[in-house]
């Protein structure tokens, strides 16, 4: 079987004397496993349109282990993504995250739209925001959709009073189930509004956020330790990342 899509390559592998094992995630397809015989060859046909993180026109033959690259024509390398080690870090976090979140052949066409619009904009403006933003799309996507709006626990709608945040939990407890149950850190009210407007069905990845950075902090310190507590561990690319925006 021939199949043909869109695809972006988050993870690849050396395999045998001139092959790699692809992890690539696909518009129609979720992410897959294909494998590029002969791609580590000097002369290799398909070499320069393996690099992780370009949109490219895939055509998988379908093998018994691994999808087979017949064909990978670039749609889009993000120049600045590949030339820039600040914007590579991130997007190798981003990568990451993809592959630790989705299963393989899921279907997740949203998710792969959004990481296009995350590179595109990773290659145009790099707001530091970007990235718990895009994150915190993933998880929503997938199903890890924090509650904002009413407390974890008595389902009340929250107050503009002091309220707490629980990673476990997934979201916002409200003072009178804090001083009850003891979970939760403090969260500002500002952060919390912040939140409701990413995880709001208006909003899009591309989308301006006119917020103070004490506020767009806390907020990224927010949403990526709740995506640590969903996978239950840190990412390996975290510190890598973390160094080069040093």
């Amino acid at each position: 079987m021939i199949l043909k899509t869109l695809g972006i390559v988050v993870k690849r592998m050396d395999y045998g004397e001139a092959d790699r094992i692809l992890t690539v995630l696909t518009f129609n397809m979720g992410k897959v496993k294909a494998i590029a015989k002969g791609s580590r060859k000097i002369l290799a046909k398909l070499g320069g349109h393996l690099e992780p993180f370009c949109l490219v026109d895939f055509i998988f033959h379908e093998g018994k282990s691994f999808y087979i690259v017949t064909s990978a024509v670039v749609q889009n390398h993000f120049k600045k993504v590949h030339s820039d080690i600040d914007k590579t870090a991130k997007a190798f976090y981003i990568g990451e995250l993809l592959d630790k979140f989705l299963e393989e052949n899921e279907n997740h066409p949203e998710v792969f739209e959004l990481f296009v619009k995350y590179l595109e904009n990773l290659e145009s403006a790099d707001d530091p925001i970007l990235i718990p933003v895009f994150s915190a799309k993933i998880l929503e996507a997938v199903g890890f959709k924090p509650e904002v709006s009413e407390c974890l626990h008595c389902r009340e709608k929250l107050q503009p009073v002091q309220n707490y945040w629980d990673d476990i939990e997934g979201g916002v407890i409200c003072q009178k189930c804090h001083n009850k149950f003891g979970h939760g850190r403090e969260i500002e009210n500002d952060t919390i509004k912040i939140l409701r407007l990413i995880f709001s069905p208006a909003f899009h990845i591309g989308s301006r956020l006119n917020i103070a950075d004490e506020f767009k902090n806390q907020t990224a310190a927010v949403l990526e330790s709740y995506i640590e507590g969903v996978l239950e561990r840190e990412l390996k690319s975290k510190k890598f990342m973390k160094d080069m925006s040093r």
